[in-house]
């Protein structure tokens, strides 16, 4: 609430009226986003403000877009019925740490009221406006928070690639980010007060949004959406643990595409074949894992291995595994999951 206070008071100076809006405390049902909208349209909102993380973003892009929209968010996120869309309230996102690019793309997380079950929505209507990515806001993040938060947005990018809609822009995207990260993640950890490596993993961050806003995110995030949502894992977490799993399933279809990464993390790739410097890739995110000391298991983190067909079937759901390289049969997501468990 300090931090709210400040942002509010610092407002307040410039324009005519702030109204914090903080009703919701975990992440939004239908119903929660529908009297959001409804309040912020009732007080004539003519911007809305997202601060916060994952969640609170995701709430931002859906409120905004439904403030403007004579529509119930039941009919736009789920049913998705066949409304003409207006223009949303504009909207700034201000992350208090990076979130794998989500920050600056069109996509949302969306829970079904009745079982709690995530859904994904994706409109170029959730653009943000502006995005204000600062590393000072981040001072709270732990050794561990930055680690897993850094290897996410190596997955969002490793997606990103991985995705056939991906082309030379996206990917020129994606590889700067995987360099980026490879030179400042454990740095910023070391030295956690030097705001140099912080704002250089922001900056990656805004580039897998950007990749991924034209490309497409993948299998690792479907997994990871559908894991975090059915256990206790929160998605980044997830994201680095199946990382090398869902490296080491595609790297016989996409090779050309691991020599990239395997050079964007500095590998030496010489005199060897392609698929000698696709494993170089897959080796290459170990070692950071190594290096960070981060779990490979979801074992690790009280999964059950009951739990995995259920993560495979909502996983299964995601509209974005049709950009995947090679066709991918539930059995073998869940093939996947088990390698990793």
């Amino acid at each position: 609430m300090d931090e709210f206070s400040i942002i509010k008071t610092s407002l307040e100076k410039h324009i005519d009226g702030v109204i914090l809006y903080d009703n919701i405390e975990k992440e939004p049902t239908l119903k929660e986003l529908d009297t959001a909208a409804y309040f912020a349209r009732i007080s004539n909102a003519n911007c809305i403000i997202g601060y916060g993380s994952y969640e609170s973003l995701n709430m931002a892009k859906l409120v905004a877009l439904l403030a403007s929209n004579d529509a119930f968010a039941e009919d736009v996120f789920i049913l998705k019925k066949n409304i003409r869309l207006k223009k949303p309230i504009p909207l700034i996102l201000i992350p208090t740490h990076p979130v794998m690019g989500l920050e600056c793309s069109p996509t949302a997380t969306v829970y079904m009221d009745d079982d709690r079950t995530v859904r994904y929505y994706s409109n170029e209507f959730l653009f943000p406006e502006m995005v204000i990515a600062d590393a000072k806001i981040s001072s709270f993040m732990t050794s561990a928070d930055v680690a897993k938060v850094g290897v996410g947005i190596l997955a969002a990018a490793v997606d990103s690639i991985l995705s056939k809609y991906s082309n030379e822009i996206t990917n020129s995207s994606s590889l700067r980010a995987i360099e980026i990260i490879y030179k400042n993640l454990v740095p910023a950890i070391r030295d956690p007060k030097n705001l140099q490596y912080k704002n250089a993993i922001f900056g990656a961050s805004l580039l897998v949004g950007m990749s991924h806003s034209s490309s497409s995110l993948g299998l690792c995030y479907a997994l990871s959406l559908a894991a975090s949502n059915l256990t206790n894992l929160d998605v980044f977490q997830a994201m680095s643990i199946l990382l090398p799993h869902v490296m080491e399933y595609n790297l016989t279809s996409s090779a050309g595409k691991y020599v990239m990464i395997a050079k964007a993390l500095d590998e030496d790739i010489t005199n060897i074949s392609v698929i000698e410097a696709a494993i170089k890739a897959v080796e290459g995110i170990r070692k950071i894992y190594i290096e960070l000391k981060i779990p490979q298991r979801l074992s690790e983190y009280e999964v059950r291995k009951i739990d995995l067909p259920g993560i495979a079937s909502l996983a299964s759901s995601f509209p974005f595994l049709d950009s995947l390289p090679r066709e991918l049969p539930k059995n073998e997501i869940e093939t996947i999951l088990v390698a990793a468990f």
